[in-house]
């Protein structure tokens, strides 16, 4: 059940786009997405199956609990239109919240989170096949099909312009956590080639899109994952180095898609400009020098508890630059506390993995959440916000997951120490 709201809350490709899977449950309101239906059955389930574990970070996560409803009460304290339809759209943005409550109790064994990876797997290679394909012919798979006329990100493709597309994003990114954790493990239970083809895949679909800090978050966590995780042979290295190298060439033989990767490159290397000083990256960056500042300075009006739930927020609000949209919203202090949040998670794993023997299944696995949430903030930070005190279905279903997962991992290490 978890995998079909998923995709229907991702996209799939180029179907089920972000607000299109609705259904118009009340009526003169807004309609509500398919995903926020699957989190109201979470609730539910969870209610009744009543389990008495709770994750080790619970605690910490009582504590934003409050904070947010601290900047409810704010935002209606500094002004919130009273029509029905803004009512309703606070309410559709903290509901996906009650994920964090409900997917540890719901997932409390392995072969659940082990059955929800083997789900998301083959989402990798489609989302790659419909890169590959939107590049190639110009149009969507979805388009083919007829659904569409036209599509924001396939008008470049047509004109020779550099493609910016990206499909599934929230499944390529749990995919490629899935993989980098089940390698970890060493498990029997998956094809390692089939892993290592899921890491490949994911980062092409991101290099495709020419999205520099999907790039960025790929390269970056692949790295530290080859070399703390795997600790892999240089052999090793170069065998899947080659391997990549292989399918790169196959796909630049493509006239097309020769001029897309040649394209994406170009746009990653736009970073060195960034890195002497240049804050519009040649150009092709407009975060820092424009969108920034317009969220800071709103944001210094009120610096410690910004603005909440309010209009305000609303209307000043900038998901393309996520950790300034966090201080427009929360604040410092809010700010503050996410950090501890997600330091507080990451600072158990770390050192449980330390403590385990190598022959334990868990010591290197404990060891990814970290190196992918480097990564994802990478995202977080340069592309489009992920983490914050509300969310929408397709990015809080992933976070819930990871979440859920490391602190079941945490639970389970002991159990096999030798």
């Amino acid at each position: 059940m978890a995998g079909f709201f998923f995709v229907v809350s991702d996209g799939l490709l180029g179907f089920f786009n972000n607000y299109e899977a609705v259904l118009s449950a009340i009526p003169g309101l807004p309609p509500v997405e398919v995903g926020h239906f699957y989190i109201a059955l979470t609730l539910v389930k969870a209610l009744k199956k009543g389990s008495p574990y709770k994750p080790f970070f619970n605690g910490v996560l009582g504590i934003l609990l409050v904070y947010l409803g601290f900047l409810v009460v704010q935002g209606y304290v500094i002004g919130v239109e009273p029509e029905m339809n803004v009512q309703f759209r606070i309410i559709k943005f903290i509901l996906p919240l009650l994920l964090l409550y409900t997917i540890p109790i719901l997932f409390d064994e392995e072969e659940q989170f082990r059955q929800t990876v083997v789900l998301f797997i083959p989402f990798a290679f489609i989302a790659l096949f419909a890169q590959i394909f939107t590049i190639a012919t110009g149009i969507a798979p979805s388009q083919m099909m007829g659904l569409y006329q036209k599509l924001w990100f396939t008008t470049h493709t047509i004109k020779g312009y550099t493609y910016r597309g990206f499909y599934s994003t929230s499944m390529v990114l749990i995919s490629f956590f899935g993989a980098m954790y089940y390698l970890a493990t060493d498990s029997r239970q998956f094809n390692k080639v089939l892993l290592y083809g899921v890491i490949i895949a994911d980062f092409l679909s991101a290099f495709l899109s020419a999205t520099r800090g999907w790039v960025l978050c790929f390269l970056f966590s692949t790295i530290l994952f080859l070399v703390f995780v795997l600790k892999l042979s240089a052999r090793r290295v170069g065998v899947i180095v080659i391997s990549s190298a292989v399918v790169i060439m196959g796909l630049m033989a493509v006239p097309v898609m020769n001029t897309q990767l040649t394209n994406a490159f170009k746009r990653v290397l736009t970073l060195e400009a960034l890195a002497g000083g240049d804050l519009t990256a040649g150009g092709t960056l407009e975060r820092l020098d424009d969108r920034a500042p317009r969220v800071v300075n709103k944001w210094l009006a009120s610096p410690l508890t910004g603005w909440g739930f309010s209009d305000d927020f609303f209307h000043y609000a900038d998901f393309h630059v996520g950790n300034q949209n966090i201080l427009l919203h929360s604040g410092i202090i809010g700010g503050v506390l996410l950090l501890w949040f997600f330091g507080y998670f990451h600072l158990n794993l770390v050192p449980r993995s330390l403590a385990l023997p190598r022959s334990n299944p868990y010591k290197n696995a404990l060891l990814v959440f970290p190196i992918f949430f480097f990564g994802w903030f990478i995202i977080h930070s340069t592309s489009g916000q992920q983490f914050q005190y509300y969310g929408d279905p397709d990015g809080m279903i992933p976070l819930a997951f990871f979440l859920s997962f490391g602190a079941f991992a945490f639970r389970a290490s002991p159990k096999n120490d030798a």
